[in-house]
């Protein structure tokens, strides 16, 4: 159980991590878009996207996995220690 909150939190850690450098890099495409330098521009929105893509899909894959954990984790902590309810 505790692998798997392990597991869930670096996932919503690199979530966080590259929706910041995604959005980073579009604001970097921006400034240089304004200063005329379209293809460094076009570079640093390609990053963008991708950065933002792979936040997007890490955020599906927790929230799916969160799902998972919140339905079967009664049945996981029953099989390691049984609780009796009297």
């Amino acid at each position: 159980m505790a692998l798997i909150l392990h597991a869930l939190t670096f996932l919503c850690c690199a979530n966080w991590l590259f929706g910041v450098i995604g959005i980073s890099f579009a604001v970097r495409a921006a400034h240089r878009r304004d200063r005329g330098d379209y293809e460094q521009a076009e570079t640093f929105t390609r990053y963008s996207w991708y950065c933002l893509g792979a936040a997007g899909v890490m955020f599906a894959v927790m929230a799916i996995l969160f799902g998972v954990l919140l339905t079967q984790a009664g049945s996981w902590v029953d099989s390691i220690a049984p609780v009796t309810n009297y």
